[in-house]
């Protein structure tokens, strides 16, 4: 049995996360950074802590309201304006048959099928209506109890509606820098290079869920390091929850929403549980994800993978509504990844929200 409880992690300055990439002062001109992802989150909870829980899941932006945190989460994939309409109302993308092939017709074998089978082919096409053509993907971080009705079905369930009608955050802002390589204390004359940095926006902060047994006696201390350049968070116990899971929730159809950032087995998809399809699916643009194995010389352990982005969504379909609901109610809230290396999972990459969709 275990217990699960939430902490805040509250930026001091701006926050600088490179993605592992290598970077050449020389050859590059900016050093981009990237959110917080998953292993950063963990590493900063475990320092904190001084022990490691046993899971953590996030991080998700968080803004304080009336001394309360209210989280919000990216935008789902399947949410769009018009590109050439400055006062795009905003829609859900629809499945609809169509006809054609992609190369997913084209996947190779898996889970004991042949090569040339068909595997995980989505069969049916997420497409915009006609007055959001030509459609671009909504940004920004939604709040949680839009979220929530979004996985009950019933967010843009009439038809479009206002960005102004959805309580979508802005928990920072970009800053570029300029920075001069060096050799130990001596500038190197022309390696001048630019660098990126978040800023959050005031009273907002990253919340990450952990678990731990009950005789855990570990507690929070003072601040912790949080991704590059020596930047500190505070910690701070918060209270917090998930968005629900559509209650009473019993439909063949599960829509699947991606909190974090995911290292599949299987690739871009879910592993499919048993008696389940995958009929659609709304992705983003794959994630560069950096880990490591603790030591001496990390750069030897350091392992560059594609991540399923967060905010992506997929549609499936259970042979029967028990055991659709019954997945569904399971995995809500967790790290969702069979076949995969369970330092990831604990580590919080994979977290799924479940919903309905019609």
């Amino acid at each position: 049995m275990t217990e699960q409880s939430w902490v805040a992690l509250v930026p001091r300055d701006t926050v600088f996360v490179r993605d592992g990439r290598s970077f050449n002062a020389a050859a590059d001109t900016l050093a981009a950074t990237v959110l917080p992802g998953p292993a950063t989150a963990a590493g900063a909870v475990g320092a904190a802590f001084g022990a490691e829980p046993d899971e953590v899941r996030g991080p998700v932006f968080a803004r304080r309201v009336a001394g309360q945190w209210r989280p919000y989460f990216p935008v789902p994939a399947d949410l769009v304006v018009c590109a050439d309409a400055p006062e795009s109302l905003v829609y859900r993308l629809k499945p609809e048959e169509l006809a054609g092939d992609t190369d997913l017709d084209q996947l190779p074998g898996e889970h004991g099928a042949g090569p040339g089978e068909r595997v995980c082919v989505p069969e049916r096409w997420l497409v915009p209506p006609l007055a959001a053509e030509p459609a671009e993907p909504l940004s920004g971080w939604l709040s949680a109890t839009d979220l929530t009705a979004y996985l009950a079905g019933e967010l843009l369930d009439s038809g479009g509606v206002t960005p102004g009608d959805l309580d979508l955050g802005t928990p920072f802002e970009r800053e570029r820098r300029v920075g001069l390589a060096r050799d130990d204390r001596t500038a190197r004359a022309g390696f001048l290079y630019q660098t990126e940095h978040l800023r959050p926006h005031e009273n907002w902060a990253f919340l990450a869920q952990y678990t731990y047994k009950p005789d855990w006696a570990s507690r929070l201390t003072g601040p912790v390091s949080f991704g590059g350049r020596g930047r500190l968070v505070d910690t701070e116990e918060a209270v917090s929850r998930w968005p629900e899971c559509p209650d009473p929730f019993s439909a063949k159809r599960v829509l699947v929403y991606l909190v974090t950032p995911a290292l599949w087995p299987t690739g871009w998809h879910p592993p499919l549980p048993p008696g389940a399809r995958l009929i659609a699916a709304a992705t983003g643009k794959p994630e560069v994800v950096a880990t490591l194995t603790p030591g001496p010389d990390p750069k030897k352990t350091r392992t560059l993978r594609w991540a399923v982005p967060a905010g992506s969504v997929f549609l499936l379909e259970f042979d029967t509504a028990e055991r659709g609901a019954a997945w569904a109610t399971d995995v809500h809230g967790t790290a969702y990844a069979p076949g995969t290396d369970d330092r990831l999972r604990t580590a919080g990459f994979g977290v799924v929200l479940t919903g309905v969709w019609k």
